[in-house]
């Protein structure tokens, strides 16, 4: 995941608007722990301890062990940041990856073989060692089918040997001079092997975060408690409870912060978050590749046909779409590349709306027997109701277009689009600092996670190009190619582009974003 680390922002509201391509870190919420004499860059902030902080989510877990959580902010990423905590996390305001748990992370031969060397003692709450034979436990789950673990593109391939209690050595199975990123975004979180033989379910998950899982209320609420064993001593984290709560309207999630009910919530609605700029709230914003979109599979009709994929992209109007559901609030997107990206090439953009040409070659494909018509798998919440029935109802005005709703349940619908590839078109939103791992595993031909079936011996070439080296030219020209291919087959249509947000209130401090909304929860507090 690129550029996308923000931290409890109030003064920096007004900086939003012109946020570039990066989501902006205040000097006082650094990257990393009180080290080397450096103050801790919670203490600035002004946090107190004790208390508890209660954070808003559109849904509740579906699972809480590493293997079957998604790891988006929107869904599990918090969740899985307080029982757990990181090996490793993206710090995109230096564009590295910075160590937690981890100690080190580093390949001598380009990418092809890694060491990870983990911090000395390290101990899950149950008592038991996070060891290199911890890791190693957890990312051989992740790649076993039978576990249908979201992330076993991630560890598939994997060779892995304990080399002493805080070191392992990783062979892949195709040298990626940036595995480090995929590591901090897909194999991060780790449980213990003792707990996960209990409890594999995950009912009950046992990590080394700051927290501990003490109250789980189904489709309500969960309540954490201070691990009172964390790795990084007494002072941390500063916080007594976190309580997740589920909210899934966005609208009443900021409501409530504003209120006081509450105080953190993460948003991708452009309108919410504007709402909460000018009511003065904290605003952490992470501007990122990908953005909201349609996916399409294209291994089943009408989409396997490409005109059919060209269509839809010449009948749908993103700019339209912004102004009706989002006020003029978003930005339209012309690519899965934002704008502002240092990898972005201006020139290859997806298809201007032309409802003329889309026509016609809805017509020319109904001629052939091949009429695009299909249900569209949507998540089920209000932005993303609305959003979907402007797009049902703007293909729907054209003749030979027949396009019906499949609504689900957030957990059921991540199962059936990146599991069971049960879906025909869907909306669908991708969070990506970088292009890897997320866009090269959503992408590449041979992963578990391409989903839309697309196969491009040009799209694989670019997306191995810009893997194999960390030279940003190298990989520029690389991404140039990728963004070529993919404006010419459209398996993926972005019609926003991607600036996620943090929202806090006026007690909430020491808000350290990662990934793509997540926070580190050893650094969070209440003034």
């Amino acid at each position: 995941m690129s550029k996308h680390l923000g931290n409890n922002a109030r003064k920096r509201t007004a900086a939003v608007a012109g946020a570039a391509a990066l989501a902006l870190v205040l000097a006082a919420c650094g990257g990393s722990d009180d080290e080397g004499g450096k103050a801790d860059p919670n203490a600035s902030a002004g946090a107190k301890k004790g208390g508890n902080l209660t954070l808003l989510t559109v849904s509740d877990a579906r699972s809480m062990t590493p293997f079957n959580a998604s790891y988006a902010a929107v869904t599990d990423l918090n969740r899985m940041l307080a029982v757990y905590d990181a090996l490793f996390y993206v710090d995109n305001t230096q564009n590295k990856v910075v160590p937690q748990i981890g100690e080190s992370l580093a390949s001598a031969d380009n990418g092809a073989t890694w060491t990870l060397k983990l911090k000395p003692n390290v101990k899950f709450s149950d008592g038991t060692p996070l060891d290199a034979a911890a890791v190693k436990f957890n990312w051989e789950m992740h790649a076993k089918p039978e576990v249908q673990s979201q992330h076993r593109p991630a560890a598939s391939g994997l060779v892995l040997e304990v080399v002493d209690p805080t070191s392992l050595k990783i062979t892949l199975p195709m040298p990626n001079a940036n595995f480090d990123r995929t590591v901090a975004t897909e194999l991060s979180y780790i449980e213990s092997p003792k707990q996960y033989a209990a409890d594999p379910k995950g009912e009950k998950p046992v990590g080394a975060g700051p927290f501990v899982l003490k109250q789980w209320t189904r489709d309500s609420q969960m309540v954490f408690e201070k691990n009172p064993n964390y790795w990084q001593g007494a002072e941390k984290p500063y916080l007594d409870t976190l309580t997740i709560k589920v909210v899934n309207d966005v609208k009443q999630q900021v409501e409530t912060i504003k209120s006081g009910g509450a105080d953190i919530t993460f948003t991708i609605d452009s309108q919410k978050t504007k709402s909460a700029q000018e009511s003065g709230l904290g605003v952490t914003p992470f501007t990122l590749d990908g953005g909201q979109m349609i996916v399409f599979n294209t291994s089943v009709a009408p989409f396997d046909d490409p005109r059919a994929r060209r269509a839809v992209a010449l009948a749908l109007d993103p700019a339209d779409l912004n102004q009706k559901m989002y006020a003029g609030t978003a930005t339209p997107a012309k690519s899965i590349f934002h704008s502002g990206n240092r990898f972005t090439d201006p020139s290859a953009a997806q298809p201007t709306p032309n409802a003329v040409e889309a026509q016609k070659l809805f017509d020319e494909l109904a001629a052939e027997g091949k009429k695009v018509k299909f249900d569209y798998l949507v998540p089920e919440n209000p932005t993303s109701n609305l959003t979907s029935e402007y797009t049902m109802t703007a293909l729907n005005k054209f003749n030979n277009v027949e396009v019906k709703l499949d609504k689900a349940e957030v957990g059921s619908y991540y199962l059936r689009l990146t599991v069971q590839k049960n879906f025909t078109a869907a909306l669908y939103q991708i969070w990506s600092s970088d292009p890897e791992p997320i866009l090269f595993n959503s992408l590449f031909s041979q992963t578990p996670l391409n989903f839309t079936g697309y196969k491009s011996p040009a799209a694989d070439a670019a997306l191995i190009k810009g893997r194999s080296t960390t030279d940003e030219a190298t990989r520029k020209a690389a991404y140039s190619d990728l963004q070529k291919e993919l404006v010419k087959d459209l398996p993926m249509l972005a019609y926003q582009e991607a600036v996620t947000n943090i929202i806090s209130g006026p007690r909430a401090v020491g808000v350290v974003g990662v990934q793509d909304g997540g926070m580190l929860m050893d650094r969070v507090g209440l003034k």
